[in-house]
This record gives C-alpha cells, sequence and structure tokens, in this order.
C-alpha cells in the first residue's frame, strides 16, 4: 500500500518552525504579546509560545490556524505559505523586516495625510 507517514514532528519540523516565526513576526507587528495572542486563541500562553518557536510536539490544528490568522488580521494563506521554505532563518528575518519597514512607511504616510488634512480644514474655517 502507501508509504507510512511518519509523526509531524519528525517529518514537519521545518515547516512547524517557519509558520511559527510567521506567527511571531505578524504578532510581535501588531504589539501583541504572547499572552494576548493565546486568549484570543483561546489557548495556553506556553503552547502558542512552543507553536512560535517550532518546538511543539503536538500538531496545530487548521481551526487553530484560522484562528490565529484571524486574530493577526493576516489571511491563512500568508501564514502557512512554504514558497520561502528553502531560505535560511536569516533571510527569512531579512524579508520579514523589509515587509515591516513598508508597512511602517505607509503608516507614517497615512499619519503625514491625516496631519494635512487637519491643516486642510483648519483653513477652511
Amino acid at each position: 500500500m502507501g508509504e507510512k507517514i511518519s509523526p509531524i514532528t519528525s517529518d514537519c519540523s521545518r515547516e512547524l518552525q517557519y509558520i511559527g516565526m510567521r506567527i511571531q513576526y505578524f504578532r510581535k507587528m501588531r504589539n501583541l504579546t504572547q499572552a494576548q495572542l493565546a486568549e484570543k486563541v483561546s489557548i495556553n500562553k506556553n503552547y502558542l509560545s512552543q507553536i512560535e518557536s517550532g518546538s511543539t510536539s503536538k500538531a496545530i490544528s487548521l481551526p487553530l490556524l484560522i484562528q490565529i490568522s484571524k486574530a493577526l488580521n493576516v489571511d491563512l494563506a500568508i501564514l502557512v505559505d512554504l514558497n520561502d521554505l528553502g531560505k535560511s532563518t536569516k533571510e527569512i528575518r531579512q524579508q520579514l523586516d523589509e515587509i515591516k519597514s513598508f508597512f511602517d512607511e505607509v503608516k507614517r504616510l497615512n499619519s503625514d495625510l491625516d496631519a494635512m488634512i487637519v491643516e486642510m480644514d483648519k483653513s477652511y474655517i
């Protein structure tokens, strides 16, 4: 018949570590602590810590991943995208930092735009 599948921890550890790193990245980007995110998705903070570090011995369920993606306001596909799996952790972190810089710049521009709108409103009064 088919090939026997090994336990999750041995077969998928790199993938779980990668997904955990993305969860941690977006959690920090949203300025959430592990305790806050864990509470939002009704899991133990220690379990979330294990998920983020890729050291959990339990399989992560799809419903839990969906809950986490919703709590972080990130598409599930982004959390579980494994296209960059062959890259080193350093390269992935660098790529995520570039994304964060982009979002920081967008926030700054939005803030500048808000200030300009306030000034325009003052000039019409």
